[in-house]
């Protein structure tokens, strides 16, 4: 038995031993070739400065692109960013320009918008979700990153949504949109966040559509400044509660350990 177990594992020893060329170059090409596959789909060292460099399947599967927020172009409207390819290369990414970017369903309509971003945005880490091209602009949203309330959390902010709920710019849709895609879901978004702009005639609104009757005004005064009250008293009625269930909690606990206190003897005089 002990030796057709060493003659099994001699086998194998002089198995491995055997230079098999045809596989290893077998094995090394497709080694190879998958890793060509995988740099071309993720483009690790490629810095994107015009959108026909941009791949297609980029495009078609909305794959997020990393970047920094550098300005704006006027006339048109197109936002710079420094687009951050994985592997930095400093030689060859610091001399392109940046990529202009036109935000995917939304038209630019006051000259606040170039205020407003230069304000918020200048600086900020960007996402873009590429949807398609205009000449060498890439169409896109914008997703701005921007410090949180709490320490070391981040606040997401769609630059064209924000735009449009501020009233600095109107929502300009492709038509004939399919159904549950990514751009239909925007529209829905977008047109939301216009609704919300003329009914509060914010921005461009409050030239464009007629001043909202003085009842109207007064009834959403009153109602913001009651859910505040409400708020208010709430945040109180918690606190007072807090507190009662701390006292609470206290005084049950001094109870339950009384009778295991020794209480001192008393010292009788002889």
């Amino acid at each position: 038995m002990a030796s057709n177990e060493e003659g099994f594992f001699d086998n194998i020893h002089h198995l491995l031993r055997q230079d098999y060329r045809g596989v290893n170059i077998a094995v090394y090409a497709l080694a190879t070739a998958g890793l060509a596959v995988s740099i071309h789909k993720i483009r690790p060292v490629s810095k994107f400065s015009k959108a026909s460099k941009v791949p297609d399947h980029f495009i078609r599967k909305h794959e997020p692109m990393k970047g920094n927020y550098v300005g704006v172009q006027q006339s048109p409207v197109r936002i710079l960013v420094n687009h951050k390819a994985p592997v930095y290369l400093p030689l060859w990414h610091s001399a392109k320009p940046p990529l202009p970017v036109k935000l995917w369903g939304v038209e630019v309509a006051s000259g606040n918008a170039v205020s407003w971003l230069e304000c918020v945005g200048k600086g900020r880490q960007v996402t873009l979700r590429p949807i398609g091209r205009e000449n060498e602009d890439l169409v896109s949203t914008v997703t701005l990153h921007l410090p949180g309330k709490k320490p070391k959390t981040m606040e997401n902010l769609d630059i064209g949504q924000r735009l449009v709920e501020l009233g600095f710019a109107k929502v300009s849709i492709p038509e004939n949109l399919k159904k549950n895609t990514m751009e239909s879901k925007l529209a829905m978004v977008l047109q939301s966040a216009e609704a919300r702009a003329k009914n509060y005639r914010t921005g461009i609104w409050s030239d464009n559509l007629p001043p909202l009757p003085a009842y109207v005004i007064y009834w959403r005064k009153g109602t913001k400044l009651t859910v505040e009250i409400v708020g208010l008293i709430i945040k109180k009625v918690f606190q007072v509660l807090s507190l009662a269930s701390k006292g609470t909690v206290s005084g049950v606990k001094a109870i339950a350990q009384r009778p295991f206190r020794s209480n001192p003897k008393q010292v009788q005089a002889t």
